[in-house]
């Protein structure tokens, strides 16, 4: 399925976050607090994790921050969503593939998602096909539209963006109808890198066996 892809970036950028009701400086905080808590580990830690330590805490200060300006959380089938004041849009958070950040190519989650991520894509597929009503009740409504915060661990630098997908390939997202591309974190020279590609984010069906 092509798509077509609105890039955002610059001033485009910050008034693209405003209309999702989101801030720079929110996203920016949370990657930035990801990294800070992956360099507290040492190898001496298990190898994945640098990786699921920087996903916990982006995916931690991305709801602090948001939540002052009314966006809640839920977790539906262990998928760590963000969810909007007026309950239509949620953010889930993956590692991206050498891609993300690049404005002139198109990036994709580093590995194959869960089948919630899958199903959310599906939704978003529909979404720009129709306009689907909301519904009555408090409920998380059926036209949600899920973003992804997709982030890149290059040695030198982390490539990060706010990315709304519409197209999947064997797992992976790997076809996007927006892009808000922020400016790229400079890391420390000696921050490790390697074991980061281990970081699987759970966003699985966890399977519950009856006794």
């Amino acid at each position: 399925m092509a798509e077509l892809c609105r890039v955002y970036e610059g001033v485009e950028l910050d008034s693209r976050l405003a209309a999702l009701e989101l801030t720079a400086k929110i996203v920016t905080g949370a990657v930035e607090a990801g990294e800070a808590e992956a360099l507290q580990c040492t190898d001496n830690d298990p190898p994945m994790a640098r990786g699921m330590t920087r996903y916990f805490r982006t995916v931690r200060v991305l709801r602090e921050g948001a939540a002052v300006l009314g966006w809640t959380k839920d977790n539906p089938r262990n998928l760590a969503r963000t969810v909007s004041p007026n309950r239509d849009r949620a953010v889930v958070t993956a590692l991206g593939d050498e891609n993300t950040g690049r404005p002139d190519v198109l990036p994709s989650t580093k590995y194959d998602k869960g089948v919630m991520v899958i199903e959310a894509v599906d939704a978003n597929v529909q979404l720009t096909l129709f306009d689907l009503p909301e519904p009555d009740d408090e409920s998380l409504p059926s036209s949600v539209t899920t973003w992804v915060l997709l982030y890149h661990i290059a040695e030198d630098e982390i490539r990060f963006e706010l990315s709304l997908p519409v197209e999947t390939a064997g797992g992976y997202i790997s076809g996007w109808r927006e892009r808000l591309i922020f400016p790229p974190l400079p890391r420390e020279p000696h921050a490790h890198i390697g074991d980061e590609e281990e970081n699987v984010a759970p966003d699985i069906d966890v399977a519950v066996a009856r006794r």
